[in-house]
């Protein structure tokens, strides 16, 4: 072998040699966490330069070879993943615990689930949210309604004398049209509400402060606490309209309605939920009566005798709500006079989704003192006791989401007795229809009712008018 020969060799037995012993280094497994140097042990602020000083005492930074994939291969135990590269020093580390950066298709995934959770929270949107100020929501609904209705009515002949007469009408009308504004204010128990009707004269339905959440009170205007078909919203009953009775015990009765107020209460939770509420409203007086209508106005300059105390409390039980009230209402008898009356009733509501549709039944029951008595009843100086009472049922296919498609349809059924103690005196009132739309986004809904009273059914309700009437009824319902 010649002198070059033998050099070759030796220069091949060496890189061989250091290849295989570079390959061993670069398998040894990383320290768990490297010491720092004694200068550099405070994490540098980002804003004062001290990062680079740091830095600069380590020395300059030491470049080694990274392990080749053969080395890598070779010196890893069978079974186990390669140990990882060593970060170059000066690199900033990364955290196991501190996410990656996010890809632009990953952003863009994450703010369409945002925007399909915030369609699905409800037809309520936030116009303004901020946290120094508080947030703003607008809501609202319309319904449109057209009605064909057949009755009998009272009219004057051409004699002067009155005469009673059937007639058919069609009618189209904007039935309602409300706008809400709601305001939750930086205060998490301070908020506000604001509720307009805009179909004909603008009137406001709601505007109320509510304080507190567990202890709470309300000042303003708002329902008074009275059965449950009086406090749910239109736009949750299945019903085109809330019917016959309620007009009796609502507009002729004097009854539960919207009226200025305070009101404190008490919401529990956990078990069977109890809420109590007591409230003190303002009375009104009659000021105009016509057949089929009767005008209240608010009570002025208002005595300590001039308003209605009321008061109501529910629990919850296996899913039912069943809750008791109490009204110690001004009704007001003729033109310009008010009185106290004693008005009490039970009720229950359910409303259960299944796997492919939903349960909802609502039954109350309610009696009173009542200043309509018949011409005919002996002792008319006493107050007449009236009892009423109602059922509505509806069962839901789909609809098990915000905007599903939904079929519902429903049955109402209510009766009304002036007068305990006079016979063939009911008021009567059966509807049946059906719901088809988006639920609780928009619907259509098709509806036969029969109103009907009893020979002995006082005259002085709805003021000599027949409540004889057959309707059929379209409405068309979307809200926001």
């Amino acid at each position: 072998m010649s002198v070059i020969d033998k050099e070759y060799w030796l220069m091949l037995s060496a890189l061989l040699f250091l290849g295989a012993t570079t390959g061993k280094v670069a398998a040894q497994p990383l320290p768990a966490e490297a010491p720092a140097p004694a200068e550099a042990e405070r994490v540098p602020s980002h804003d004062t330069g001290e990062a680079d000083a740091a830095v600069e005492a380590e020395g300059p930074p030491v470049t080694e070879s990274p392990p080749t994939p053969a080395n890598l291969e070779a010196a890893s135990p069978e079974g186990t993943a390669p140990a990882p590269p060593a970060a170059a020093p000066g690199a900033a580390a990364v955290s196991p615990d501190v996410p990656a950066p996010k890809l632009e298709h990953e952003r863009e995934v994450e703010a369409d689930q945002k925007r399909s959770e915030d369609a699905t929270r409800g037809p309520e949107w936030a116009a303004f949210d901020d946290p120094d100020t508080g947030s703003f929501q607008l809501k609202g609904r319309v319904f449109t309604l057209a009605e064909l209705e057949h009755r009998r009515e009272d009219v004057v002949g051409d004699s002067g004398n009155i005469e009673s007469r059937e007639s058919t009408s069609l009618d189209l009308s904007l039935a309602s049209a409300r706008v809400g504004l709601e305001y939750q204010s930086p205060l998490p128990w301070l908020s506000v509400e604001l509720e307009l009707e805009i179909a004909g004269d603008p009137e406001v339905k709601d505007a109320y402060i509510h304080a507190g959440k567990r202890f709470f009170a309300r000042a303003g205007q708002f329902k008074i606490p009275a059965a449950c078909l009086e406090l749910e919203s239109p736009w949750t009953l299945p019903l085109a309209r809330r019917g016959f009775v309620h007009d009796l015990l609502v507009d002729w009765l004097d009854v539960a309605g919207r009226r200025p107020g305070l009101m404190l209460g008490y919401r529990g939770k956990g078990g069977v939920k109890p809420r109590l509420t007591l409230g003190v409203f303002q009375g009104t007086v009659l000021q105009e009566l016509a057949p089929g209508d009767r005008d209240v106005a608010l009570i002025e300059k208002a005595s300590l005798e001039s308003q209605s105390f009321a008061a109501r409390a529910e629990i919850e039980i296996f899913d039912v709500k069943v809750a008791g009230w109490y009204e110690h209402r001004v009704g007001s008898p003729d033109l310009g006079e008010t009185q106290h009356y004693a008005t009490f009733g039970l009720d229950a509501t359910y409303d259960e989704t299944f796997e492919s549709g939903g349960l909802r039944i609502w039954l109350d029951g309610t009696a009173g003192e009542s200043f309509y008595v018949h011409e005919d009843k002996p002792g008319q100086d006493e107050e007449a006791i009236f009892v009423a009472t109602r059922a509505l049922v509806g069962y839901r296919f789909g609809g098990m989401a915000l905007g599903d498609p939904y079929l519902e349809p429903f049955g109402y059924f209510a009766a009304l007795d002036p007068d305990t103690e006079v016979v063939s005196d009911f008021a009567l009132e059966a509807a049946l229809g059906l719901n088809v739309g988006f639920w609780d986004r928009a619907r259509l809904t098709l509806q036969g009712e029969l109103n009907a009273g009893q020979r002995n059914f006082p005259s002085g309700y709805l003021d000599q008018q027949e409540p004889d009437r057959i309707g059929l009824l379209l409405q068309a319902g979307a809200r926001f």
